[in-house]
């Protein structure tokens, strides 16, 4: 761009003329890194009145805080310990104070995930292990909230870099894969907050409907990217969907996963498998990449409902067989005791392939407008020529035909018919 090249002139002008030189500058700042806290990592330095600020031999690290700390909320608690602090210069060997501030704990979580993946085995001899760090990392998935989304990401960026330049790892470009930032979960509109008293208790949730209930409604009320408004109503409607996936649990007389005759089957039958089938194709794209399971859930809702219309066994038995399999990960108590007891947990044991024969559907519902107005559906059978579908759709909209020239008929496959008039 002209502002880039006029830049390069100037900087080459003022190079070739000894008036200065070229350079890159970082808008970046120095960071205190210590906290005046119990929680995070003892800053292995020593204060000597003699040789002044003295790092910890290697051998005494690392540095354990003490288990009968005093928490009051007032000041640092190591400060304030009676005996923690005193220790001995490593340098000189007289009495000296240990340094009583901690890392912030940023500092641990930047590089934590290495050694995680390393074998615990390993701790004693090796802080990370390049071979376990090989084979787990970089991690799949971060998932945390906005304020992480720059800070911390940064931090572990810097420390991931650092600690390959410095050999501790091999060649791993970037700490996470992928990030899902997770949104806020609003009170009356406003951020929860115990400040603001506007808190809701789980465990007061839990006990009158159940875990299950409290998770299905997190989930379905908002994608997990967006902001959350708790709705005490919406909670008891996530109740009333799992007690009803319940009740249901009586229908199912057969244990395993039935091979079903679809040319046999009625419509309300065959549109209760399209929608068993339709939320059982949606849960991969949910589960491995968009995690919008509000949309899931409402798919297996509509699945549900579909089922409640017809009372094929075989059906139900397919249906539970695949929703209990698809619900499980979102209401895992409630799916896991149905799928025990119905098909002895076979449906959450391996994948669950899709049936296209399913969605081979024998007639469609296709709109019929007139002008663009929309003023009827009629049913098609699939195979249907354009002049059978445009003559079933004059019959069904004859009242606003009267009187009119059709004009322009168009037959959008598989949606629509527009007769245009004048």
């Amino acid at each position: 761009t002209p502002n880039v090249e006029a830049k390069s002139a100037v900087i080459k002008l003022f190079e070739e003329k000894g008036l200065g030189t070229g350079t890159t500058n970082y808008k970046l700042r120095n960071c205190g890194v210590s906290r005046q806290r119990y929680w995070g990592a003892p800053i292995p330095f020593v204060h000597c009145d003699d040789c002044g600020l003295v790092p910890e031999k290697v051998e005494n690290l690392p540095i354990a805080l003490p288990e009968d700390v005093e928490i009051t909320g007032e000041g640092n608690p190591l400060e304030k310990h009676p005996t923690w602090k005193h220790t001995t210069c490593p340098k000189c060997g007289k009495e000296a104070t240990r340094e009583t501030d901690t890392l912030d704990t940023f500092v641990q979580s930047s590089w934590y995930q290495f050694r995680y993946a390393t074998d615990p085995k390993k701790w004693n001899e090796v802080g990370i292990d390049k071979e376990d760090v090989n084979y787990w990392l970089g991690v799949d998935q971060y998932i945390g909230g906005i304020e992480h989304a720059i800070l911390h990401l940064l931090y572990a960026r810097f420390f991931t870099k650092m600690l390959r330049d410095l050999g501790f790892i091999d060649a791993l470009k970037e700490p996470f894969e992928r990030l899902l930032t997770q949104g806020m979960v609003l009170k009356d509109g406003a951020k929860m907050s115990k400040s603001k008293g506007n808190t809701v208790d789980p465990d007061k949730l839990i006990e009158e409907y159940g875990a299950d209930t409290a998770r299905l409604f997190t989930l379905f009320a908002a994608p997990p990217q967006k902001e959350l408004e708790w709705n005490d109503s919406a909670v008891e409607g996530a109740f009333r969907f799992l007690k009803k996936l319940y009740d249901r649990s009586s229908k199912v007389t057969q244990k395993s996963l039935p091979k079903i005759d679809q040319g046999s089957l009625s419509k309300e039958e065959k549109l209760a498998r399209v929608k068993v089938y339709e939320a059982l194709k949606k849960s991969t794209d949910v589960y491995e990449s968009t995690f919008a399971y509000n949309t899931l859930i409402a798919a297996c809702m509509e699945a549900l409902n579909a089922l409640d219309k017809q009372s094929n066994e075989q059906v139900w038995a397919e249906g539970m067989y695949i929703l209990l399999h698809l619900l499980e990960p979102i209401t895992p108590h409630i799916c896991a005791e149905l799928s025990e007891m119905l098909f002895d947990s076979a449906n959450l044991k391996a994948k669950i392939d899709v049936l296209e024969e399913v969605f081979v559907q024998d007639t469609l519902t296709l709109a019929v407008a007139v002008n663009g107005k929309r003023r009827a559906e009629i049913e098609v059978d699939a195979g249907a020529a354009k002049e059978d579908i445009i003559a079933m759709a004059k019959e069904q909209v004859a009242k606003w035909l009267e009187d009119k020239n059709v004009v322009k008929e168009i037959v959008v496959p598989n949606k629509m018919v527009n007769l245009v008039v004048k």
